[in-house]
């Protein structure tokens, strides 16, 4: 029986928005994503509707090669994946089921933008998130990770590096990850080699 995974995806693009969340944090990567394939075609976060302004910003399904993405050149990344149980997996989907069908009653919580930068914890909403705990939220309700070591209000991308079971199996720009894969999976024997970890 072949194993299953989510996938976390870390991404930084090159908007201006994520270079001013860059200088806010100091952190390398300043977005989240989820999804529950190998090759990332349904990904998941939330983030600005269209390429071209950061306002409105919702869930929305993303894709490597379009919207805001595929306006990239490169897109810097590092994707994880955590093994995860049947039961897990039905409740991941179960989520997600949900989210797509209630789009419209959520939004992307901008005042969070400053009690996350200064670290101070704040109440969530439920219909309101950022990225990163949005996929904190996720992992939370799945049952995938019960404990990210820290506020759940706080979460951050670079968090997820450090998560239970996470294995890192690239590093590089986002664009080129589904050639990799394929490339490796006709060269392995179809086994991903784990990677190294950096101390996020």
């Amino acid at each position: 029986m072949n194993k299953q995974y989510i996938y976390l995806v870390l991404t930084r693009t090159g908007t201006i928005f994520s270079r001013v969340i860059g200088l806010a944090t100091g952190k390398q990567y300043t977005h989240a994503s989820i999804a529950s394939n190998e090759m990332l075609t349904d990904m998941y976060s939330f983030c600005r509707d269209h390429k071209e302004r950061p306002l409105p910003a919702n869930f929305n399904h993303e894709d490597i090669f379009t919207e805001v993405f595929g306006a990239c050149k490169t897109i810097p990344s590092e994707v994880y994946r955590i093994p995860v149980t049947d039961e897990q997996i039905e409740r991941y989907h179960t989520l997600i089921r949900h989210f797509v069908l209630n789009r419209e009653k959520y939004s992307y919580d901008l005042g969070a933008l400053l009690p996350m930068a200064l670290h101070i914890p704040y109440k969530m909403r439920n219909n309101k998130f950022v990225c990163s705990v949005w996929v904190g939220f996720m992992l939370g309700k799945s049952g995938i990770v019960n404990d990210m070591k820290k506020h759940p209000s706080l979460v951050e991308p670079e968090d997820f590096r450090s998560v239970k079971g996470a294995e890192l199996i690239y590093k590089g720009d986002l664009k080129k990850y589904r050639d990799y894969i394929k490339e490796v999976r006709e060269k392995k024997n179809g086994k991903i080699p784990v990677l190294q970890t950096e101390t996020a």
